[in-house]
């Protein structure tokens, strides 16, 4: 994976396009929106086996995260919305740059779906398909353990509040959060209803239609399946293609959880690759 663009925001924010170029020039090139408190650079090697089995690949990180810089603080705010319009709208600019016409998939780790079901709601045209990789509502009813979810995201927004950030590198969690996000994010806990700056998202996504991957990840306490099921919910008419990664004990790479994709994307990846190149072929991306 290398730098492929460098990107100037509003405000001077400065971040970068990192990906791979697959020797295929056709297919659409898939954008990978992080988790939160993930640096892009952490999604190389997923980033580069996308390359290696033809489908060209991005990832970028969100504003002060990463390599992105100034870093997240009292002074640096954002929410879902600015991720889902300026901070998306450049990525995209340089993308469309850097691989003139070519189609997009857009992919979403954890939060980074729900960044990508409210670029949906504005802009769904613009993709011709969807990924959510370990993502789903954070709402606390969807949860395992409902009532520890929902102290633990509105503990979490009161200290932001308090602090005026989140402090996530300190605490082990996160890292570095906007306040606006935050806040955001634990009302989308809190309600159930995604619904940043007090837009209306949820009402635009009724009527999206678009080809839906959505994989959920073993072992993964973050983003268990009642999650992924409300998060999906909210897309009524996408073509879902719902698939579990799982690994057999004595299975190459790490053992499947909310991250060790990113780094040891056996058998995932192939499962990703292939459901991007069949975009091509009309109804083929809608298989098991």
């Amino acid at each position: 994976m290398q730098i492929l663009s460098d990107l100037q925001l509003p405000g001077g924010t400065r971040t970068s396009i990192q990906g791979a170029a697959a020797d295929d020039d056709g297919s659409p090139v898939l954008l990978l929106l992080p988790a939160m408190g993930v640096a892009a650079g952490y999604y190389g090697p997923f980033i580069d086996a996308l390359a290696a089995e033809g489908v060209t690949a991005a990832v970028v990180d969100y504003p002060g995260q990463g390599e992105s810089r100034p870093v997240v603080g009292r002074r640096h705010d954002y929410g879902y919305g600015a991720l889902a319009t300026a901070w998306l709208d450049a990525a995209a600019q340089a993308l469309a740059e850097t691989f003139p016409g070519r189609p997009v998939v857009l992919a979403g780790h954890s939060l980074g779906g729900q960044v990508l079901l409210t670029r949906l709601a504005r802009r769904s045209t613009e993709v011709v398909g969807a990924v959510l990789i370990g993502s789903g509502s954070p709402y606390w009813r969807a949860q395992p353990s409902p009532l520890t979810i929902l102290v633990q995201t509105q503990t979490m927004a009161a200290v932001t509040a308090l602090l005026r950030y989140w402090p996530g590198h300190r605490i082990g969690f996160g890292g570095r959060q906007p306040r606006t996000l935050v806040a955001e994010w634990a009302r989308f806990a809190r309600s159930g209803v995604l619904a940043p700056d007090g837009a209306a998202v949820e009402p635009r996504l009724v009527d999206v239609q678009v080809p839906l991957l959505a994989i959920d990840l073993d072992n993964d306490e973050l983003a268990p399946p009642g999650s992924v099921d409300h998060l999906v919910s909210k897309l009524p008419r996408a073509s879902v293609d719902r698939w579990r990664f799982r690994k057999d004990d004595g299975a190459p790479g790490r053992p499947v959880d909310h991250y060790s994709f990113a780094r040891s994307p056996q058998g995932l990846v192939e499962k990703v690759a292939g459901w991007v190149r069949a975009l091509d072929q009309p109804g083929a991306a809608q298989t098991s």
